[in-house]
């Protein structure tokens, strides 16, 4: 059956990241090891043979975008549906600072409630439908090929989160560094992670 293989890469870091702040759609830009990082997944990159390169429209995904796209020798294609999940109200703050104000709302949200969302935000189920519905359109043109997708650190946890199975409130522990590759496997509606939290060509970066 034909296939498509997706590089889902997270956008360098931040002053954000940094500081621990939720960026949600906010339009943040990389900063010094964050255009270091892209840089190193440029290089790791370039060897494949990627036939497209997408990313969320925000400042953050796209810088990364376009240094990868350098060596590749492609344009990015944007889109919003690409974006991290929206936070809200809550975007700028802290994690210390969402418990202090909101700590019946912060309770739900670390238990990852797929209906919860902050004020004025999205749900997981939301930025989901949406991750899902984009990739798949992205996949079904380009069908046997390979392609980047640079977007952000909770859309790839609830993709890929979704793609190994996972139960309303069930919290899976795992890692999506800044700058990190996730190769995943898409055939009609049937998606497979094959490798996931790629970091080593960020060894040696000091954030």
């Amino acid at each position: 059956m034909d296939s498509t293989r997706i590089l889902l890469v997270r956008h360098g870091e931040t002053d954000w990241n940094a500081s621990g702040r939720i960026q949600g759609h906010s339009d943040t830009p990389l900063n010094a090891a964050g255009r270091q990082q892209a840089q190193r997944a440029a290089q790791r990159l370039a060897p494949e043979p990627v036939r497209a390169l997408y990313s969320s429209d925000l400042a953050r995904a796209f810088e990364t975008a376009t240094i990868i796209g350098e060596p590749l020798g492609l344009t990015v294609v944007t889109s919003p549906r690409l974006r991290e999940r929206q936070y809200g109200a809550w975007e700028g703050l802290t994690a210390a600072e969402i418990r202090a104000r909101y700590p019946e709302q912060f309770t739900m949200w670390r238990a990852r409630s797929t209906d919860f969302a902050p004020p004025q935000g999205e749900t997981i189920r939301q930025i989901l439908t949406r991750a899902l519905a984009e990739l798949q359109t992205i996949a079904r043109r380009h069908l046997n090929e390979m392609v980047v997708v640079v977007t952000h650190g909770g859309f790839c946890y609830a993709l890929i989160n979704h793609i190994l199975g996972s139960v309303n409130g069930d919290r899976r522990e795992f890692t999506i560094g800044n700058a990190s590759i996730h190769t995943l496997e898409v055939s009609g509606d049937q998606w497979a992670v094959i490798s996931m939290n790629e970091t080593a060509h960020l060894l040696g970066i000091e954030c």
